[in-house]
C-alpha cells in the first residue's frame, strides 16, 4: 500500500519532481527576489548547514506537491522560513491550514524570530502568513532582482499563540490527513 497525503523530511529528488510543476505565483516571486529558477530555489536549502527541509506528499498521482523549511540566517536567533508548492496544494487547503501551526513550530525551533520577504503581489501567501501569526514589519519598495515591492513578514517565537494542530510522528513522518489532535504549546 502506498502512503498518501503526509509530510516527511525532504530528499533532493523531491526538488527535481516539484520544480517543473511549481505554481506561477511562486515562480514569479523567486524570479523577482533573486532571479532563481524553481530548481535552484528548491535545491539551495540542501546546501545550507542546519537547514530543515520537508516535503508535502499529495495523492499517489500528485506526488510531491510542496516543499518547505527553514534555514539559519547570519544572525543566530533569526531563521528564514519558506514554502514553495504546486497548484495541487490548493486541493488540500483545509488539511494544509490545520497542519501549518505544527510545522511552523517545528521550523521555528532554535530561533527567536522567523521571517521571509514576500512579493506584495502574492496576496494569498500574505494572508496565509498573517493567519499563522506573521506580521508585516516593513515594505521594501524595490526589493531584489526585479526591484518590486516586497514585505518583510516576521513571527516572534515568544508571541506564538497556544494553537491546536494535528500531528502523528512515526519514523519522522507526519500524516497530515489522518492525525490525532494534540496541543502544540
Amino acid at each position: 500500500m502506498i502512503k498518501e497525503k503526509y509530510v516527511r523530511p525532504a530528499i533532493l529528488a523531491d526538488a527535481l519532481e516539484l520544480a517543473p510543476k511549481m505554481k506561477a505565483e511562486d515562480r514569479a516571486e523567486i524570479l523577482a527576489s533573486n532571479n532563481a529558477s524553481p530548481l535552484k530555489a528548491l535545491v539551495e536549502p540542501f546546501t545550507m548547514t542546519n537547514s530543515k527541509i520537508y516535503s508535502i506528499i499529495g495523492t499517489k498521482d500528485e506526488g510531491v506537491i510542496g516543499m518547505f523549511g527553514s534555514c539559519p540566517s547570519q544572525i543566530p536567533e533569526y531563521g528564514v522560513v519558506w514554502l514553495l508548492s504546486s497548484n495541487d496544494l490548493y486541493k488540500h487547503t483545509r488539511q494544509f491550514l490545520k497542519e501549518c501551526p505544527y510545522w511552523v513550530t517545528q521550523m521555528s525551533e532554535g530561533f527567536e524570530y522567523v521571517y521571509n520577504f514576500v512579493d506584495k503581489r502574492n496576496w494569498k501567501t500574505l494572508k496565509w502568513l498573517q493567519f499563522l501569526g506573521f506580521e508585516p514589519k516593513e515594505e521594501i519598495k524595490q526589493y531584489g532582482h526585479g526591484k518590486l515591492p516586497f514585505l518583510l513578514m516576521m513571527k516572534e517565537k515568544s508571541k506564538q499563540k497556544n494553537v491546536w494542530c494535528s500531528y502523528s510522528i512515526e519514523n519522522r513522518n507526519s500524516d497530515i490527513f489522518s492525525s490525532k489532535w494534540k496541543s502544540c504549546s
